[in-house]
């Protein structure tokens, strides 16, 4: 399938900036917006199969996405392949979200970063003790990006959003959650959040929303609005990282606890752990539209990262 895609340097809230792919569909309802996870950059080399890149995954995702504009957007920095989403939060030095409060704990008991996560993150802890540093406001920076989109495309972008996560991008989803006591009219614009494959190395913050925050939630969103759980045994059947499946477990029961419409779809059950079937979740995840997931979405699509990745290294 041919793709027909523009590529972006825009900034959001406090001249931040991302780079934004983006597929522009004329008279479109509804605008997509995806974050990737670690391993994909753009397809310049580096070692991975091209299968892996930011604009693999924005092909597959139009496959998914047909009739709908698509905006993916790029972690503002790549450190040794782990995706930096600095622009939306706090991160420690490998892109897990570390709230202002741990940060600050941190820099109190001498330990400006957690192991193994290198000098970015020791940076943010020094930066977050400072007077006057304050969490970054997720929903504003989307908002600014989507604003400059729009001023590229001539006023031609759809208010309705759909919000997509993948993998450590799914990071990104819960930092725009948080604020849906303050951001009520963004929130209004929103139909659907999916958690695809979401997974971090170290345990805590993959789910940081509150119970307070679920039932903001509730009360901003419109009645068709679902948040979509999305899993392979690559993430939930972890034994080296229990803690993925745990915090998707508990953040599922707050949703249903605050009434908030949840769906949670498991794919490649019984299959071992792989990492192409990781990438599968992107190809076989439910978007929620029936007619649609009948040919593009379930386990019938398991395999097909594998079968692209040897593709790319015969």
């Amino acid at each position: 399938m041919p793709l027909a895609a523009g590529l972006f340097f825009c900034a959001g809230a406090e001249r931040k900036c991302n780079w934004l792919l983006v597929r522009h569909v004329p008279g479109s309802q509804r605008c997509v917006v995806f974050f990737p996870g670690d391993l994909s950059d753009f397809a310049a080399g580096g070692g991975l199969p091209y299968s892996y890149s930011l604009e693999a995954l924005f092909w597959v995702l139009c496959r998914k996405y047909p009739d709908e504009t698509l905006v993916l957007v790029k972690p503002h920095m790549m450190v040794d392949r782990f995706a930096i989403y600095v622009n939306f939060m706090l991160v420690d030095g490998q892109g897990n979200p570390r709230p202002l409060t741990q940060l600050k704990a941190q820099e109190a008991a001498g330990d400006g970063d957690v192991e193994g996560a290198g000098c970015v993150g020791a940076a943010l802890a020094e930066d977050a003790a400072q007077p006057g540093v304050e969490t970054p406001r997720a929903v504003l920076h989307l908002e600014r990006l989507l604003d400059a989109v729009r001023s590229e495309l001539g006023g031609d972008l759809p208010a309705r959003l759909t919000l997509v996560g993948f993998s450590k991008g799914a990071v990104v989803l819960g930092a725009v959650m948080r604020e849906a006591r303050t951001e009520v009219a963004f929130w209004q614009k929103v139909d659907a959040v999916h958690f695809v494959d979401a997974g971090l190395t170290v345990p805590g913050n993959l789910f940081p929303v509150s119970a307070e925050d679920l039932q903001a939630l509730k009360g901003a969103v419109g009645e068709e609005f679902v948040i979509w759980l999305h899993g392979t045994p690559r993430q939930w059947e972890d034994e080296q990282r229990p803690f993925v499946a745990e915090e998707t477990l508990a953040f599922e029961q707050r949703c249903r606890a605050a009434d908030v419409h949840v769906e949670r779809r498991y794919y490649a059950a019984g299959q071992p752990p792989t990492l192409n079937q990781h990438f599968d979740a992107v190809r076989c995840f439910c978007t929620g539209d029936a007619a649609r997931d009948e040919e593009e979405g379930g386990d019938r699509h398991l395999g097909f990262f594998a079968a692209w990745t040897e593709a790319c290294s015969g």
